[in-house]
């Protein structure tokens, strides 16, 4: 596999929730830890940070380009502009332990969310499906409600919950287990999905992407210089560009000053493009 280069040495507490934004031609992405939301713009090489009043860990774009943001209080939208956040709606208001951590649209302009425990503490979490601004639990006993993909024809979801280190994948109206990570794999995490149906699938544990079929074999696998690896998506006019997000949540101030690339951003080129991603049909 190609060499993955550091695009943004950001040195992100928790690198996450990459997101390609066609029409402004930049990658989103949010530093959970630091409450933050960055842009990547790869004709530039100009590379932003916005400060935001609270925890972020995801971004999903609706229908008139607006940018979507899982929060720590709720689903809300943001002004990348100013960081100015409209709240618009929290699935689990009485569930005090848990926040929402990542989020995709779907081919039919739904958004699902993923929630989670905070800490991981146990199995609190739910993932939802909105429809015109309404959710619906698609899937509850979650600890960390993680990677979600589509497949190129938008038939199957792909869905991590990465405590248990699950992949489970959503077909015909149906869960199942597509496959179960271990000690040698490492923990899942974030995940992106090519136009031939690879799974390119962040291990937060063990500095890799790994590549897999859509029957859950490991054929492929991206060495990073840093062990947290976190979240990938596929961007850039052909979409041909993996970006992959790090974090340095639980290195030591030798560790990091070891890995100045720690918490950046990564990019590699890749033989097969990704697809752009679905908009999410939002009320207003």
């Amino acid at each position: 596999m190609p060499v993955p280069r550091c695009v943004d040495a950001a040195k992100a507490g928790c690198g996450e929730g990459a997101l390609w934004d066609v029409t402004r031609g930049c990658l989103w992405w949010v530093d959970i830890s630091g409450e933050a939301l960055h842009c990547y713009e790869p004709a530039t090489g100009r590379a932003r940070r916005i400060a935001l009043p609270w925890l972020i860990s995801a971004l999903a774009l609706d229908q008139n380009d607006g940018l979507l943001i899982a929060t720590a209080r709720g689903l809300g939208r943001v002004d990348p502009a100013t960081g100015e956040i409209a709240l618009l709606h929290d699935p689990e208001p009485e569930s005090r332990g848990n926040r929402l951590n990542d989020m995709i649209a779907g081919p039919d302009g739904a958004l699902w969310v993923g929630s989670m425990s905070e800490g991981a503490r146990g199995p609190t979490g739910s993932l939802y499906r909105y429809d015109a601004g309404r959710p619906r639990a698609m899937m509850t006993g979650t600890t960390i409600s993680n990677g979600l993909g589509w497949s190129p024809d938008g038939s199957r979801l792909y869905f991590v919950d990465s405590v248990p280190g699950v992949m489970h994948v959503l077909e015909n109206g149906a869960w199942r287990v597509l496959r179960a990570f271990d000690a040698l794999t490492g923990k899942p995490d974030g995940m992106a999905v090519d136009a031939r149906g690879t799974l390119w699938v962040a291990i937060c544990d063990r500095g890799q992407v790994l590549g897999l079929t859509p029957d859950g074999e490991i054929t492929a696998r991206i060495d990073l210089p840093c062990e947290i690896v976190t979240n990938c998506c596929f961007g850039g006019d052909d979409l041909r560009t993996l970006y992959i997000t790090t974090g340095t949540f639980s290195m030591s101030a030798a560790e990091k000053a070891a890995n100045p690339q720690a918490g950046g951003l990564f990019a590699v080129e890749m033989a097969v493009p990704g697809t752009a991603p679905y908009r999410a049909h939002w009320p207003g």
